[in-house]
C-alpha cells in the first residue's frame, strides 16, 4: 500500500479544497502507474535506479546496455539510501572498477576435447544444444575450438556431466576496465540522479561533485590514403560476393554496421547510384535480430556510390536470388535484406565483424573494425576538402561538433594546407614584385 498526504492551505474554501484534493489524488495515481510514487526517505538508490531504467524511453539496445551496467552498480551502490548517497561512494566505486581482474569481457573458454567427447557420448550438435539450452550454432563454435563465454562453457560441461575444467581451458582477463568504460557507469548514475533531483527526491546530483574518470582522448583508428588503396585492391579480389559487397559499402559510404545490416534492396537506386539509409538492424538477446530506427533523425540519408560498386551489388543480387530459388518455401528473406544468412534471415551485425576479421587474416592486413572504415570514410573526405556540414549529412552525425572533435587530425591537416596556400599566395606576390 502507498499513500500520500496533501495539506489544505489556510483560507482555502471547502469546494476548492475538494477540487484540489481530487487533482492531487489523480497526480499521485499517475505517479503510481509509472513507479515514481514508490519512494520516500528510506528508498535506496538501487530501488530508484531499477525503476528509472525500466521507465526510461530509449532504444532497446541502449536499455540492454543500461541493464548490463546495473549488474555492477546494484551490488556496489544499490543498498545506499538515495538521500544518503555521497560523492565519495561513487569515487570508491569507480576506483574498484579500475582494479585488475574486474573486467570480465576478455574472459573466454576454449576446448580441444569436445569433438572426442561428443563422439564418445554419441551426441549430435542438436542434442547437445537441447541438453545445454544453447543454440546449435554456439555448440558448433565451441566444437570447432573457437572462443566461447564462461557461461556457455559451464552449460555445455553441465550437459556432459563433467567439471568445466575437464572440458574447457579457461582464459581470464586480468585487465581493469578502461577509463572510457568507467565513464559509461558515471554517465548512467548521473542521469539517474538528475531525474531524482528534478523530482526533488535528492537535494543535488552528487555525481556532478564526484571526481570523474580521466578519459584520454584517442584519435579514431583509420586507414590512410595508401592503406585504403591497398585495402580496396584486396576487396576487389575477394571471391565471397557477400563479404566483397559489404566491405565496399562500408568503405564508400561510411555507414554504421547496424545501418548496413538494415539495408533492403528497395533502398538502392541504381540509376542515381544512391544508397538510402532509413533503418538499422540490432541484435538483442533472446529476441534475435530486430529492425529499429537509425541512431538519430540526422542518420536518415542518401549516399552516392561509385558505378563499379553498383555493378558489384548487381552481381551480389544474382547470388541472392539464386539462394532464394534454392531454398524455395524455406526461404526466410521476406524483409528483402541485402545481407543475409544462407536461408535469407537477417544477419547479426556481429557477423560483419566476423567477415572483416576473416578477410584481414587471409591477407595479413593490420587489424581494423567496421567502425574504422567509417572513420576512414570521414578522414579521407575531410583530407580531400569536403566541408564539415556536408560530411555531417553523409555520416549522419547529430552534431557537427562530434565530427570536429573526432577528426581533429584531418582538420588540422587541412588547416595546415590552407595556411601553406595563403603563404604561397602572399609571399609569391611579394617575390614577383621584387623581381619586377
Amino acid at each position: 500500500m502507498r499513500s500520500t498526504i496533501w495539506h489544505v492551505p489556510d483560507g482555502m474554501t471547502s469546494a476548492k479544497a475538494e477540487k484540489e484534493a481530487n487533482r492531487q489524488a489523480a497526480l499521485f495515481e499517475e505517479k503510481l502507474k509509472t513507479g515514481m510514487a514508490l519512494y520516500d526517505g528510506n528508498t535506496t538508490f538501487g530501488e530508484y535506479a531499477e525503476q528509472w531504467v525500466k521507465n526510461h524511453q530509449c532504444a532497446g539496445k541502449t536499455k540492454d546496455g543500461y541493464q548490463e551496467l546495473m549488474k555492477r552498480i546494484q551490488p556496489a551502490l544499490g543498498h545506499i539510501r538515495l538521500s544518503k548517497l555521497q560523492p565519495h561512494h561513487l569515487e570508491a566505486f569507480y576506483q574498484n572498477l579500475a582494479e585488475k581482474g574486474i573486467n570480465q569481457r576478455g574472459n573466454y573458454a576454449i576446448s580441444e576435447k569436445l569433438p572426442l567427447l561428443l563422439k564418445a557420448e554419441h551426441l549430435t550438435y542438436d542434442k547437445l544444444a537441447a541438453a545445454s539450452g544453447i543454440s546449435s550454432f554456439t555448440v558448433s563454435t565451441a566444437v570447432h575450438g573457437k572462443h566461447v563465454s564462461f557461461q556457455t562453457a559451464q552449460k555445455i560441461s553441465k550437459a556432459l556431466k563433467k567439471p568445466v575444467e575437464a572440458v574447457f581451458t579457461l582464459h581470464k582477463n586480468e585487465n581493469p576496465l578502461s577509463a572510457n568504460c568507467i565513464m559509461h557507469y558515471h554517465r548512467l548514475i548521473s542521469a539517474i540522479l538528475s531525474k531524482a533531483e528534478q523530482e526533488q527526491l535528492v537535494v543535488r546530483n552528487v555525481a556532478r561533485l564526484a571526481e570523474k574518470p580521466r578519459v584520454i582522448h584517442k584519435e579514431a583508428a583509420y586507414l590512410d590514403d595508401e592503406q585504403a588503396k591497398q585495402f580496396l585492391s584486396l576487396i576487389l579480389e575477394e571471391p565471397d560476393i557477400r563479404i566483397k559487397s559489404a566491405l565496399l559499402l562500408l568503405l564508400f559510404t561510411g555507414m554504421r554496421r547496424e545501418e548496413l545490416c538494415g539495408l533492403s534492396w528497395s533502398d538502392l537506386d541504381e540509376s542515381s547510384q544512391l544508397v538510402h539509409i532509413y533503418r538499422s538492424s540490432q541484435y538483442r538477446p533472446h529476441m534475435g535480430e530486430l529492425e529499429g530506427p537509425t541512431k538519430n533523425p540526422s542518420s536518415v540519408r542518401a549516399i552516392k556510390i561509385p558505378l563499379f560498386v553498383v555493378q558489384t551489388l548487381k552481381e551480389y543480387h544474382a547470388w541472392w536470388t539464386s539462394q532464394q530459388i534454392a531454398f524455395g518455401k524455406e526461404w526466410q528473406g521476406k524483409l528483402q535484406r541485402l545481407f543475409i544468412q544462407e536461408n535469407g534471415s537477417p544477419i547479426n551485425p556481429d557477423t560483419i565483424n566476423y567477415w572483416l576479421e576473416k578477410f584481414l587474416r587471409k591477407h595479413n592486413f593490420p587489424h581494423i573494425t567496421p567502425h574504422s572504415l567509417r572513420h576512414t570514410f570521414a578522414t579521407l573526405n575531410i583530407s580531400n576538402g569536403v566541408d564539415i556540414r556536408t560530411l555531417q549529412s553523409l555520416t549522419g552525425h547529430a552534431q557537427a561538433s562530434t565530427l570536429v572533435n573526432t577528426y581533429s587530425h584531418a582538420i588540422k591537416s587541412r588547416q595546415a594546407a590552407a595556411c601553406d596556400a595563403l603563404e604561397e599566395v602572399l609571399t609569391g606576390n611579394l617575390a614577383a614584385e621584387k623581381q619586377a
